[in-house]
């Protein structure tokens, strides 16, 4: 499904919270999760950066990132995104 003429980004219903503050001068780091497809996202209000998360915060890779933001939301969790959320930006995640 695609919805024409929306950004992406605003094809998803999202849920946002604060996750901590940041920085003396100000700024936030929030998570975006959208209650349709389950893709999480986390932000800062400094400079809008934004990158895709798996479940316990951990930033997952740069092609991962890459292609959600391009993707509109299917409405629905997406066949693939599970193998998607192990892939990690700095390798493999450390197991406590």
């Amino acid at each position: 499904m695609r919805d024409e003429g929306i950004a992406p980004w605003r094809t998803h219903d999202w849920k946002i919270r604060t996750i901590e503050s940041i920085a003396p001068g100000g700024g936030s780091r929030l998570a975006f999760t959208c209650r349709s497809c389950g893709r999480v996202f986390n932000q800062t209000t400094i400079n809008s950066r934004t990158w895709a998360v798996d479940a316990s915060g951990v930033a997952l890779s740069d092609t991962v990132t890459t292609r959600w933001l391009a993707e509109s939301c299917q409405h629905r969790p997406v066949d693939g995104d599970e193998d998607d959320r192990k892939q990690f930006k700095n390798g493999p995640a450390l197991q406590n």
